[in-house]
């Protein structure tokens, strides 16, 4: 009995020792899945956050882009307004321009008129009393050697100056037509589906393909095969609406018509050509050779003329109105006019003067331009030259003959532009009378 209430107690305590064991065990389990499930709120607490941050960045940046979408057609809308108002304003100028310059050449006709008016009368009382004195012969000599040389100096260059300005109004004239012809090419592509689909695809393939002209030999095929192939493209495919040729052209020529879109894109790639000059050949003047090469080119293709004249007068348009002097329009720096004259640009929306140094920056750009358009040499090609040198040595003879007190700074802008990096090709066209030039 004593072992059996011995055995009875050691399993009693056993018993109690197991109870507690599980009892433990239990606390421990409920303590660790209480501690599983705390952690498992916490991280579904913290996705919960995560997930809304991560939605309200995604709000921000909607709302952000929105406004920068809204910001920038907003700019857009502004700087077309201002684009309109400048053109606007441009050609509000250039339409007082025109008519001052108009009432200038008649009142210079008139002073001829009344001049060799006066004269014929002098002339006349100097013949009557002529008859009545009888001079001997060599009394009657004299003046009739010395005094038409002393009445005819000023004249002769008044009359070269008039035709300058002329021919600058000529210009200015194809460049006006120009413009409607943009006007009148917007009104084609509301009618026309095939031409509506094409234009504005043709005009930016121009466009870029001149913007990625670079310097270095057999680096530009691709962009010149572009802009072959484009304008090829506007004469084959687009014959029709028509445009006269004499609009586009100085001098006379035949009455002859041409296809509406190669004007417009021709115009469009002298539009590039010269912003080429500007932008770049301002900074980097050695880029204008390859600009100049390329327009030279395209403009000397048979498939672009029309019955053998050139359209490159649309390119030389758009100089006479960014650069005059190179043509012996020029003005005093001091007056609204004869800024104009020199080729000043206004800031956007027709606000003040652009600075000095930006001015000379787009003379310098010009000049250089305009001397790798000109001095050209087409001897190894079939095509005929559509803008020869003298056309170079006009300009630099504009220039340089311009009377002492009336030189401005943008003259000798120009005058260095010109002569930098072309003396070679000067003196190869030249000789000895570029030599005794430089």
């Amino acid at each position: 009995r004593q072992r059996e209430a011995t055995h009875k107690s050691a399993l009693a305590e056993a018993i109690a020792r197991h109870e507690q064991v599980r009892k433990n065990a239990e606390a421990e389990r409920d303590r660790l899945e209480k501690q599983i499930q705390q952690e498992r709120e916490r991280r579904e607490t913290e996705a919960r956050r995560e997930e809304e941050r991560q939605r309200r960045i995604a709000a921000e940046e909607d709302r952000r882009i929105a406004a920068e979408r809204a910001e920038i057609a907003a700019r857009a809308e502004r700087a077309a307004t201002e684009e309109r108002n400048a053109e606007n304003a441009r050609q509000e100028a250039e339409k007082q321009h025109r008519a001052v310059e108009a009432a200038k050449v008649k009142k210079a006709q008139e002073a001829d008129a009344q001049k060799m008016a006066e004269k014929e009368r002098k002339q006349r009382e100097e013949a009557a009393a002529a008859a009545v004195s009888r001079p001997s012969i060599t009394a009657q000599m004299q003046p009739a050697q010395s005094k038409p040389q002393q009445s005819q100096m000023d004249p002769t260059q008044h009359t070269s100056q008039a035709r300058r300005e002329a021919e600058h109004r000529r210009y200015l004239e194809i460049h006006s037509k120009l413009k409607e012809l943009r006007v009148f090419m917007d009104q084609q592509v509301t009618q026309n589906p095939k031409l509506k689909l094409r234009m504005g695809d043709m005009r930016r393939k121009v466009r870029k393909s001149v913007g990625q002209i670079i310097e270095g030999k057999g680096k530009n095929e691709t962009p010149q095969r572009a802009i072959l192939t484009t304008l090829k493209e506007a004469k084959n495919d687009f014959p029709q609406p028509t445009v006269g040729l004499a609009a586009f052209i100085a001098r006379p020529v035949p009455d002859a018509q041409v296809p509406a879109l190669l004007v417009y894109l021709l115009n469009q790639f002298a539009k590039a050509v010269v912003s080429q000059f500007i932008n770049e050949a301002a900074v980097a003047p050695k880029i204008a050779d390859p600009v100049g090469t390329i327009a030279s080119g395209i403009f000397a293709k048979d498939d672009f003329r029309v019955q053998g004249v050139s359209l490159i007068d649309i390119l030389i348009a758009k100089f006479h109105i960014v650069c005059p002097p190179l043509f012996g329009i020029y003005g005093d720096e001091k007056t609204t006019e004869g800024r104009a004259r020199l080729g000043w640009q206004r800031e956007e929306g027709g606000g003040p003067w652009i600075s000095e140094r930006s001015h000379q920056d787009r003379m310098s750009g010009l000049g250089a331009g305009y001397a790798a358009l000109s001095l050209r040499s087409f001897e190894k090609s079939t095509m005929s030259n559509p803008y020869p040198p003298y056309h170079y040595w006009q300009a630099l003879s504009m220039i340089l003959n311009v009377p002492a007190g009336q030189v401005t700074d943008t003259h000798l802008y120009l005058l260095r532009a010109l002569l930098m990096n072309s003396e070679a090709r000067f003196m190869e066209f030249f000789g000895d009378a570029a030599k005794k030039l430089l």
